[in-house]
């Protein structure tokens, strides 16, 4: 009669109707026995747990053991709410000493309600037991919610959930969220622990590379989050590094969030790699946001910057830097941003301490976007900037002080056009108040540049120099007209197409392409630069301490301007230090040509009788360059002047040590030659020119020269000694006197032939006539302007000379030079009075002299 009573079918509803009440449980309909099991229909506990059928399958033995057991319980149709059922748990006092195990429970199509939020679900439990707490040793969960689907594979322990939580996010998260990210992970696994109080997550990502960045990465990424139900507090534990380029950033932030939506955070970096140079190697970001308001925090080395808003919309923007301070407000709303700032560079940076600020004190900044079309403008007392740009490209103007910079750039084909146009260089580079060149330098610019960002930076330039003005000292200036270049600047490398300039009116070009390379340390390297067509110059400078390494090389140069016409072989060397010192060596050799180079001498008397005493200080060279340069010819060379055409060849070396004067040693070799002088012509047979150094050049004279007369006589003239001092000898075949040798060379006669007059006239003749062919020949030589000459004689019969100058109407100079040497200073008081200073080798003295015009009658 018992066992009837387990397998009757209406016992079991009977017990429930009675029983299941006392534990606010309401049903609609229960069937089975209470053998092996029962299914209940439209299951309601407290109005927190709603299930549409419910079925229990069990062994009734086994709930006769001191642990019942369940062997299976399914839930289908289910409806949790959990806020209610959170607060029904905790308003509960009863305890309950039941212990019982479930073998395996699924719950299917259930639905979580959690402040206002749906969460769908299915479930599967193995081995849930429940002593005093309940165990179960896995937990199988799939989660749908409107953020993602998530799946879970757990247990659940000592109050705790427990597992592994793989979750996919919805395509609107995704679109909202990380549609921005080039790599997006199909799905996101995490490690997660839920208990009564919290809930915690802890998950790794890969990277996270935004795609209009694609040089920015952030990777490593280690996320661990925590969320209280009672004080609903969010917080966020995160550690990552960031990339860009060959920068490297290693980030740790902390962030919690309140019930009130009360946000803080803090981001702690430190830089770990960088390829420019910048003041700090940590910052930290502090963030605090509430309804009211939000407000950032930027803190770094000399670098503070603050950042508010009320409403996401209006900001205000602070900062305080080493360089400058600026305050900026921002505003985003109706689809328009605006930003206005005002920056104020600081005078006490070290960079600006030679510079006045006053020009700069204040820059402002204004800049619109609406509708992807963007305008800025800037300005400050010296420089302003205009740009109104869109999705297209962009277009405007810069000016800094006179020089004006007009840009166009087009995104779609990635490419920009500058046109630059400077009036002075001196003007811009007084306006920006830049310390002048040790040299002064002007000149006008005018450059157009095309500049190719689309796979590689490539620019295209032309630049127009219409003129220039270089003056090195009172001796050294340069000009010059009508200068161009054309280069293109690629992958690091400059490509010289083209250039014209003009250099002491003589035109430097090349159509060579001249190519100059930049390595990672900003050192320039000459690999192929051309001068002319076929002067080659390679090398390389330094940046770090403008040293340099350059030879200069070609085998056949042409050089022409008025002083020669030659054709040069040259192989040159020259090394400058970090201290500007230069070392330049080589070999320069004259193949064939003309020389037509007139010596210029800046004075007229150089006899070493005359003493000339000025008080002058001792000027120290210091010309901080070595030269050893040999100088020859591989056959004779022209050398050709008004009078003088000559057949030379070189064999000298240019030398000079640091901080002294440039000396010449060698030999100059005169194969053969004539000079011209009024209608005389005096050949020369081989001669030498020695060059033996010394500060001042001043060489050894070995010339010898013929002057063939009508009738054959051959005077030979030898000139030795020093330039500065020679000596003049005279011969001839056959032998004659000197006043009759100097007569052939004048008059070509003899002295004695030219007049049949008594002795003593004829040497008076013979005298006068000498000291004016000799003043025609002198003077004609455009070298030394005389007004004087007179050949003197003496009771012995020998010849002396008489040399006059007038520098002007009243100061006069006589060189006199007979039995001794004497210089006489005349000056004219007035037109009857003049004062004589009369300086000999044997005495001094001076003359007051009245001049006094007679007319004298004779009867």
């Amino acid at each position: 009669m018992a066992l009837f009573v387990f397998f009757q079918k209406d016992i079991a509803p009977a017990l429930a109707e009675k029983y299941l009440k006392e534990f606010n449980i309401e049903y609609k309909e229960l069937r089975g026995t209470l053998f092996s099991g029962v299914e209940i229909y439209g299951f309601i506990y407290e109005d927190s747990l709603h299930v549409d059928k419910l079925s229990i399958k069990y062994n009734f033995l086994s709930l006769l053991n001191p642990t019942p057991r369940v062997d299976y319980i399914a839930a289908s149709g289910v409806k949790i709410d959990l806020d209610k059922l959170l607060l029904s748990l905790k308003n509960s006092d009863e305890s309950s000493h039941i212990a019982f195990n479930i073998s395996k429970i699924e719950v299917n199509n259930g639905v979580l309600n959690y402040q206002k939020e749906k969460v769908l679900f299915d479930l599967s439990a193995d081995e849930l037991s429940f002593r005093d707490a309940l165990d179960i040793e896995k937990i199988s969960l799939h989660v749908k919610t409107k953020y993602a689907d998530a799946e879970f594979l757990g247990y659940f322990k000592d109050e705790t959930l427990r597992g592994a939580l793989s979750f996919t996010l919805v395509d609107f998260i995704e679109k909202k969220y990380i549609s921005t990210l080039a790599y997006k992970p199909k799905k996101i696994e995490a490690d997660i622990w839920i208990n009564s109080q919290e809930i915690n997550l802890v998950t790794t990502l890969k990277e996270a590379t935004p795609k209009y960045l694609p040089d920015f990465l952030i990777k490593d990424i280690k996320l661990k989050l925590r969320y209280l139900f009672e004080s609903k507090d969010l917080t966020l534990k995160a550690d990552y590094s960031a990339t860009y380029k060959e920068f490297e950033v290693a980030i740790i932030q902390d962030a919690k969030m309140d019930k009130n939506l009360h946000v803080s955070s803090q981001i702690a970096a430190e830089i770990i790699t960088k390829d420019i140079d910048i003041a700090f190697d940590r910052f930290v970001i502090d963030l605090e946001h509430n309804p009211d308001e939000s407000y950032a925090k930027f803190s770094a080395k000399d670098i503070e910057a603050d950042f508010k808003t009320l409403d996401f919309i209006k900001y205000t923007i602070n900062a305080d830097t080493a360089y400058a301070k600026f305050d900026a407000n921002l505003s985003l709303e109706n689809n328009e941003t605006l930003l206005e700032s005002n920056i104020y560079p600081k005078k006490e940076f070290l960079h600006y301490k030679e510079y006045d600020l006053k020009r700069f004190s204040k820059v402002t900044l204004m800049a619109r976007e609406k509708n992807s079309n963007i305008s800025m403008f800037v300005k400050s007392d010296i420089a302003s900037i205009s740009m109104l740009a869109n999705e297209e490209g962009a277009d405007g103007y810069v000016y800094i002080g006179s020089a004006i910079f007009d840009y166009r750039v087009d995104l779609k084909n990635k490419i920009a056009v500058v046109e630059s146009k400077i009036n002075s260089i001196d003007k811009f580079l007084k306006e920006l108040q830049i310390p002048p060149f040790k040299a002064f330098f002007d000149a006008k610019v005018e450059a157009k540049s095309i500049i190719n960002f689309k796979d590689s930076l490539e620019v295209t330039s032309s630049v127009k120099i219409p003129f220039y003005t270089l003056i090195l000292d009172s001796k050294r200036d340069y000009s010059g007209k009508d200068n161009s270049f054309n280069f293109v600047y690629k992958d690091k490398e400059l490509i010289l197409n083209r250039y014209d300039v003009s250099v002491e009116n003589q035109r430097v070009t090349s159509s060579k392409p001249s190519k100059i390379s930049f390595n990672d340390d900003f050192d320039i390297e000459f690999k192929e630069f051309w001068i002319y067509e076929n002067i080659l110059l390679r090398g390389v400078l330094k940046s770090s301490d403008m040293s340099g390494d350059f030879s200069l090389f070609s085998e056949s140069y042409h050089y022409k301007s008025k002083e020669a016409d030659v054709m040069l072989k040259l192989d040159l060397h020259a090394i400058i230090d970090a201290q500007g010192r230069e070392n330049i060596s080589g070999d320069i050799e004259i193949k064939s040509g003309s020389i037509m180079y007139k010596l210029k001498k800046d004075y007229a008397i150089s006899d070493k009788d005359i003493i000339i005493i000025q008080d002058m200080k001792e000027s120290k060279n210091e010309d901080a360059r070595a030269i050893n340069i040999a100088i020859t010819s591989s056959k004779p060379i022209k050398y050709e002047v008004e009078d003088i055409s000559l057949l030379i060849e070189p064999s000298l070396i240019l030398y000079k040590d640091m901080d002294s004067n440039l000396e010449i040693f060698g030999a100059l070799s005169i194969k053969s030659g004539v000079v011209n002088l009024e209608d005389r012509v005096f050949e020369f047979d081989e001669s030498e020119i020695y060059f033996y150094g010394g500060d001042e050049i001043d060489p050894y004279l070995n010339l010898n020269l013929h002057y063939y007369t009508t009738d054959y006589i051959d005077i030979e003239i030898y000139v030795t000694n020093r330039v500065s001092s020679p000596v003049v000898l005279f011969s001839s075949k056959p032998a004659m006197s000197q006043n009759d040798i100097l007569s052939y060379i004048l008059f070509d006669s003899s002295a004695s032939s030219l007049f049949d007059t008594t002795s003593e006239s004829k040497t008076s003749l013979n005298t006068l006539l000498l000291g004016s062919g000799i003043k025609k020949i002198v003077n004609s030589s455009g070298v030394l302007r005389v007004d004087t000459l007179n050949i003197l004689t003496n009771k012995e019969g020998t010849l002396g000379y008489e040399v006059g100058a007038r520098f002007n109407k009243n100061i006069r100079i006589v060189y006199k030079n007979d039995e001794i040497s004497s210089l006489i200073l005349q000056y004219s008081l007035s037109k009857s009075l003049r004062v004589d200073v009369d300086v000999k080798e044997t005495g001094q003295g001076v003359s007051i002299i009245y001049i006094k015009d007679f007319d004298i009658h004779t009867p």
